[in-house]
């Protein structure tokens, strides 16, 4: 089979989405174009193996932070929210889940700004308060997307050190533009190239946040 090739965009541009529910995205740019590699072997390999940072918090709780329940931790999370799509697509299968609950605070005690952290990305999100007071559930989930359409560099892209993860990060942004085929948008995503939600490989799915331990920093928890 034929080398596929992997694109970067010369600019760290990213999507800014519009507050959340809303369905209009404007779209990002880069004035120099995109960036292409060299092709790399592309094989089918099973499940994404997490891109290790050098960098990690503790795990153990803070006593007494907890998020939303709208963000919070589950193995059934209340939100279907798929970090590859826009945050106005989110679904949810349980009853009584106002769209209030989106412009409550994301994490109490309620927090200005706060860091998001996840063993399988070497980036740190950070969310801050759109109503200058405490950062909503909307903000989290707005920071999450906006943050993970960020365009990566051919140096970060090297610096997964191995073949076996480029090519899995590879097949994450394949999968994540041919899902267009067919349709508006296509050729748009395609050029955009690899973004960081692409380090997920494959593991897109949002199951919720939980404290660290550290002051302000909350992990990130996928599948």
């Amino acid at each position: 089979m034929p080398g596929r090739h992997v694109r970067f965009s010369a600019e760290n541009s990213f999507y800014s989405p519009a507050p959340l529910l809303s369905r209009s995205v404007s779209s990002a740019t880069s004035s120099s174009g995109p960036f292409t590699p060299p092709s790399l072997p592309y094989a089918g390999l099973p499940g994404p193996t997490p891109y290790k940072p050098r960098r990690s918090y503790t795990t153990a709780p803070a006593a007494t932070a907890r998020a939303h329940t709208l963000v919070a931790f589950a193995d059934s999370p209340l939100l279907n929210f798929d970090l590859t799509v826009h945050p106005s697509a989110i679904t949810t299968h349980f009853q009584g889940v106002a769209s209030a609950g989106f412009l409550e605070p994301a994490v109490y005690p309620p927090q200005r700004t706060i860091s998001i952290t996840t063993p399988h990305l070497p980036w740190t999100i950070t969310a801050t308060a759109s109503n200058g007071r405490f950062v909503t559930v909307a903000d989290a989930l707005n920071a999450l997307y906006r943050s993970l359409r960020t365009n990566i560099t051919a140096t970060e892209f090297n610096a997964l050190g191995t073949q076996k993860l480029a090519r899995r990060v590879t097949e994450a942004y394949t999968r994540r533009y041919m899902r267009f085929l067919g349709h508006r948008g296509y050729a748009e995503e395609k050029k955009e190239g690899v973004k960081r939600v692409d380090f997920l490989m494959g593991c897109t799915k949002f199951q919720g946040l939980s404290p660290t331990g550290a002051a302000g920093v909350w992990r990130l928890h996928i599948s």
